[in-house]
């Protein structure tokens, strides 16, 4: 992979942030279906930071070189539930928020994919990784655990990049192959939460079967992933500044009140308050995992 691909995330996108290191890339081409990117960082601030992750409806796979980084289960956002990352875990599709914390310095790597690269390349049910942090070693075994200490151990992001690269393309035909009728319906979704029941016909599939099909290779019903990719249309228009009441229409939620209980429910926050901490950052920034979707704001630091 030529270095044309990889990129700096700089610390202007981010207003207020003291320090920020990141390096960031696209996987090999034979992955760009499966994963979105790659990105390296290692983070250094005057005091104890706090992340909202919100749902986005991709899995996040996060190896850490350092000690110092907490987080939550998705179900229990209280500050006594924060217990240190495992060395390598993965967070899996959420209808909930997640809170990550670190001392100040935070040094590691996380790879963003779709779910269903996540089944493919795993070879599991995405169930399995439903509403919570999952540890690598318990999906590779103790391989997970030496692919940390193997990435740790190079001495630049392109090399580890590189690792990556071969240890998922060694994958890729060891998984199963996603049902493309799943692919179709996540893409009908995305572009129109509400259309459901034209999802549910266009597969041929009984609503059990689809229910059954989306749970093993997704992880979440098709009624939770259309909810969370509605949050995130919504979300989007929000920090962008729209008008509540005209995010409540457009995005289909029966009124102003329905959209600010949904928000809160998925993100903790009501609706002004996720404007007034997102601070004019559009989606996909510097604070964000990957292209177009809202995935993260500061709480605290």
């Amino acid at each position: 992979m030529g270095s044309v691909d990889v990129f700096d995330v700089r610390e202007e996108a981010a207003p207020g942030w003291d320090a920020r290191s990141a390096r960031r890339r696209r996987p090999a081409p034979a992955l760009r279906r499966l994963i979105v990117n790659y990105t390296g960082f290692h983070t250094r601030f005057p005091a104890p930071r706090r992340r909202l992750e919100l749902p986005t409806g991709y899995v996040t796979l996060v190896f850490t070189f350092s000690d110092g980084l907490w987080v939550t289960r998705a179900e229990d956002l209280g500050e006594d539930s924060l217990r240190p990352a495992a060395r390598a875990m993965i967070s899996g599709p959420r209808t909930v928020p997640a809170i990550g914390m670190h001392a100040g310095v935070v040094y590691g790597l996380e790879v963003n994919m779709s779910p269903m690269g996540c089944y493919r390349l795993f070879g599991i049910p995405m169930w399995h990784f439903e509403d919570a942090h999952v540890n690598l070693e318990e999906v590779l075994g103790a391989g997970g655990r030496y692919l940390t200490e193997r990435l740790q151990s190079l001495g630049s992001w392109t090399e580890r990049f590189a690792l990556l690269d071969e240890v998922f393309c060694a994958r890729l035909e060891h998984g199963p192959r996603p049902a493309p009728e799943v692919r179709g319906a996540l893409a009908r979704l995305w572009a129109d939460s509400r259309s459901l029941t034209r999802v549910s016909d266009e597969t041929g599939w009984s609503a059990r079967t689809l229910r059954a099909r989306f749970r093993e290779q997704v992880g979440l019903s098709p009624k939770a992933v259309a909810r969370v990719f509605r949050l995130q249309h919504a979300l989007r228009l929000l920090a962008a500044g729209t008008a509540a009441a005209h995010v409540a229409a457009v995005c289909g939620y029966h009124d102003q009140a329905h959209l600010s209980r949904e928000v809160k429910a998925m993100t903790g926050l009501p609706p002004s308050r996720f404007v007034s901490l997102r601070g004019g950052l559009a989606p996909g920034s510097v604070l964000d995992r990957m292209p177009g979707r809202v995935s993260s704001v500061v709480l605290s630091g």
